[in-house]
């Protein structure tokens, strides 16, 4: 049937009567809401109410506002620097998804195809199905025949086949239930084409879709943690116990040294209930501050960041991160699958060479009787058209390539369409590996069946093959089968031509095909990817391509980009590799390195195989088929030219279809993991060094070691603060050079606990300096020169640790040109503490200090980089 669609007036009409195919965003939240959201947290909410009870309390004469004034600043600040990071977290977010939502579709518009954003289509566009799509809009087929998934509305996984009905009119009013999710012609947005072609005529759009109502009632759901999220959730609790064991010893010392110091509890009961209400505060809120800075609440904060900043950096690499929670996963794959054409490949097929069944060469744009044949199985029996502009679009790489190998201008091509007429196809199944086309040729009303598919399938039912002429012969067989070999070993591809006469269109090939040709398509090895196989397996990755394609070829590709290595490596078929037991492959795992004529369920078995050996598994893929593997894998990667159900299964999708892309979500995803634990290794030892302090002071001394305000300070610069700096490190090329950890692997792993074992001690060394006789002399009696003295010392200490947290070898400042923020925030909080002690007054409870004083407590400070550089050389010389 002739299809005109609607013209640009008919469109602009439309979408003013009916709007456009869009669905609105999830609503942002404000500055304000975000502000608000950070005395969700316990501890803030109720040091918020303390200070509003100290408030009141001063207002009595019980104490002064200096120090509720100096907490509830630091709580602002709090406040404001989550928020900002909130801010710039929910900016990125909404980025990347406006990113992964971009989806193109084909309609007819004119008479002529056109290939435009889904959120352009308008009711009344006739738009081109086909299988592997996502259907943009609802409304009815009226044309062609496709099998339709409709999982995503009825949860039911069983194909529904979909065809014309005459005479249908649809009523966009209509109430839909469930029974119209299985009819014979209507269709719905959100649901996939599993197989065939068809033409659609669009009958609602936007938020008036079924798929969009469904979708915007569901928003507020909360999506489930991570097993990273888990992981830190189970660390911040811990710690959180040490914290509060630690608040509650805190604050039975303070409170009896207060009782002891009033002459006993009647006496201090005799003070008034005023007066014990506000003593009773402000241990209490020395008490929290503890449990608020043993907490490490930077830890969701990193997430948050790093989350951001690897996917906006990601995206720069051709990586969409459409699932963000995965991209530590990626860091952590050990086994990675990939298939070849676009991603080990150019994914520029080329068509080179036409063979005849007597073993000649044959022009594909030649004025012969053979290239009619030859031009009417390659124009017709094909999933990619030409768009009004002459670019081909749609399709399969392969049916692209193929389609270029016909001039548009030539004399065949205008005769052909002219003579020829498709009437019915079956498209191409990558499980049957042939698409069929039934065409009449209009002089003589003759009918063919052409056919296009894999050779060896093809090739088991022919028995004849025509010369340039037309004319037809006996083949042999074995001359086909050595041509195909021959390419085959030059990385080539082979694609057989054939036809049989007759009315009959079926699934399943007919015997006594005719040949046609043998086509010899090229795609060469990617220059950059030899290289990046070489660093996935440095990174103790192990690949394994899976391909389409013959032996020969997949074993030449192999060996072109490094992923085959010498005599050992198994070049397997998915038939070889179907015959093999569960504990076979199991076994024989690390020695795979290609399987050729993969299918996709030997793709699934192979992520179920792995996954039951409790490896992590990346899995790469471009079909409808594939999406199983993808979405069973622990990472799947879609490829950006692939269809909407293989990028909605995957979790990320790499837009060049490159395998370096690849290999950079896998730097990506060790970045994230490196930045969270040098957080961990930087934070941890602050956290302990604090509480330990906090219980020891009172104990020893009966004087607390630091005030709430003093705390809240440096929980917000050493953890809020460097949260931003450690989330802004760089991705590292040496991070690819070490194994990636298995399943389940604890946070602390490597060298992470190593670094924290070491930088308590070294604070600890630190302090215990304060005790020496010749440095408590020059800071003197005073208890408020000794309390500044250790707040500018764990502030200081903290700074300079960070500079040995970041590296792992001697260097301290390599690298760090490439995150200045690192610097802006030590020189923050350098300058911060000079300026806090020396101006804070009694807002901070400091008390300015001496030059000498100054040169002691940076001295002591600074004592952490030697102590750590020689801990670093000696693990070095040791090869700990």
């Amino acid at each position: 049937m002739k299809i005109i669609g609607l013209d640009s007036k008919q469109v602009a009409l439309s979408k003013r009567k009916f709007g456009t195919n869009t669905i609105p965003g999830v609503r942002r939240k404000n500055a304000w809401q975000f502000f608000l959201e950070t005395f969700n947290d316990k501890i803030n909410l109720i040091l918020l109410g303390m200070l509003i009870l100290f408030f009141v309390l001063a207002v009595f004469g019980f104490g002064g506002y200096i120090e509720p004034i100096g907490v509830g600043v630091v709580l602002l600040c709090v406040g404001i620097i989550g928020t900002i990071t909130k801010l710039k977290a929910q900016k990125y977010s909404i980025d990347l998804k406006n990113k992964t939502a971009v989806r193109y579709a084909m309609v007819v518009r004119n008479g002529k195809f056109k290939n435009i954003n889904t959120e352009d289509i308008v009711v009344g566009d006739v738009v081109f199905l086909q299988s592997g799509e996502t259907i943009p809009a609802d409304g009815y087929i009226i044309d062609g025949k496709i099998n339709v998934n409709n999982s995503v509305l009825n949860g039911e996984s069983a194909e529904c086949l979909k065809e014309p009905i005459d005479g249908f009119e649809y009523n966009r009013k209509a109430e839909i239930t469930a029974d119209d999710y299985v009819s014979k012609n209507l269709l719905f947005s959100g649901t996939t084409v599993q197989s065939g072609e068809c033409f659609m005529v669009v009958g609602k759009v936007g938020v008036h879709t079924e798929n969009a109502k469904t979708l915007l009632s569901v928003r507020n759901i909360q999506e489930v943690k991570t097993d990273l999220d888990i992981k830190l959730d189970k660390l911040a609790m811990k710690i959180g116990q040490f914290g509060y064991v630690g608040g509650v010893i805190v604050a039975i010392v303070l409170m009896t040294n207060i009782i002891i110091s009033a002459g006993g509890w009647n006496n201090f009961i005799a003070t008034g209930t005023l007066n014990v209400v506000h003593q009773f505060l402000n241990v209490l809120i020395i008490s929290l501050t503890i449990v608020a800075a043993a907490v490490p609440e930077g830890l969701p904060f990193i997430i948050t960041i790093i989350t951001s900043q690897n996917a906006r950096n990601m995206m720069r690499h051709n990586v969409l991160a459409k699932n963000t929670h995965k991209i530590p996963e990626a860091g952590n794959i050990q086994i990675l699958c990939t298939d070849k054409t676009g991603t080990l490949t150019y994914g520029n097929l080329i068509p080179i060479t036409n063979y005849l069944g007597d073993g000649s060469q044959v022009d594909f744009n030649s004025d012969l009787p053979i290239s009619r044949f030859i031009a009417a199985d390659i124009l017709f029996n094909t999933g990619a058209a030409f768009d009004e502009k002459g670019k081909i679009v749609g399709g399969t790489s392969t049916q692209r390539a193929l389609l270029s190998a016909l001039d548009v201008n030539s004399r065949l091509f205008k005769s052909v369409m002219k003579e020829i007429k498709p009437l019915d196809k079956i498209p191409f199944d990558s499980a049957n590996k042939f698409s069929s086309v039934r065409v009449v040729r209009k002089s003589d009303k003759k009918e063919f069946v052409l056919y296009t598919g894999a050779p060896e399938i093809i090739l088991e039912h022919v028995t004849k093959y025509i010369d340039v002429n037309g004319k037809s012969h006996n083949i042999n067989k074995n001359k086909m089968m050595k041509i195909i070999q021959e390419n085959a070993k030059q990385a080539k591809r082979i694609l057989a031509l054939a036809y049989t006469t007759g009315s009959k269109l079926s699934a399943k090939l007919s015997d006594n095909l005719t040949l046609i040709s043998l086509v010899s398509i090229r795609d060469d090895v990617r220059r950059e990817v030899p290289s990046a196989v070489a660093r996935m397996q440095n990174a103790g990755i192990h690949v394994i391509m899976m391909t389409g394609d013959i032996l020969d070829t997949a074993r030449a590709i192999g060996i072109d980009t490094g992923i085959i290595k010498d005599d050992n490596d198994l070049v397997l078929t998915a038939r070889e590799l179907d015959a093999m037991s569960d504990s076979q492959i199991k076994r024989k795992l690390y020695k795979i390195k290609v399987i050729a004529r993969a299918v996709p369920k030997t793709k699934l078995r192979l992520v179920k195989v792995a996954q039951e050996m409790n490896l992590c598994i990346g899995m790469c893929g471009d079909g409808t088929n594939d999406a199983p593997a993808l979405k069973r894998a622990d990472v799947g990667f879609a490829m950006g030219s692939g269809t909407d159900v293989c990028k909605e299964a995957g979790d990320i999708i790499i837009t060049d279809d490159n395998f370096v892309s690849i290999s950079d979500a896998v730097l990506f995803g060790r970045t994230f993991l490196n930045n969270v634990t040098k957080f961990l290794a930087f934070q941890m030892p602050i956290n302990i060094i604090l509480i330990v302090l906090s219980v020891f002071f009172p104990l020893k001394f009966l004087v607390p070691a630091f005030v709430a305000v003093q705390v809240l300070i440096i929980n917000i610069c050493e953890d809020s603060l460097n949260s931003l700096a450690f989330g802004g490190e760089p991705a590292k090329a040496e991070y690819m050079n070490t194994p990636p950890q298995p399943k389940g692997a604890s946070l602390f792993a490597g060298k992470t606990l190593d670094k924290i074992i070491a930088s308590i001690t070294e604070f600890f060394i630190v302090f215990a300096l304060l005790f020496v006789p010749a440095i408590q002399q020059i800071f003197g009696d005073s208890e408020i020169v000794n309390l500044t003295v250790r707040f500018a010392l764990l502030m200081l200490v903290a700074m300079f640790n960070g500079f040995n947290v970041r590296v792992d070898d001697m260097h301290l400042l390599r690298g760090i040109g490439k995150n200045p923020l690192f610097i802006v925030v030590a020189l923050i909080i350098g300058f911060g503490t000079f300026a806090i002690v020396n101006f804070g007054g009694e807002l901070f409870q400091v008390t300015p200090l001496s030059f000498e004083q100054w040169v002691v407590i940076i001295g002591l400070a600074f004592l952490v980089i030697p102590m750590d550089l020689v801990r670093k050389f000696i693990a070095s010389r040791l090869h700990l």
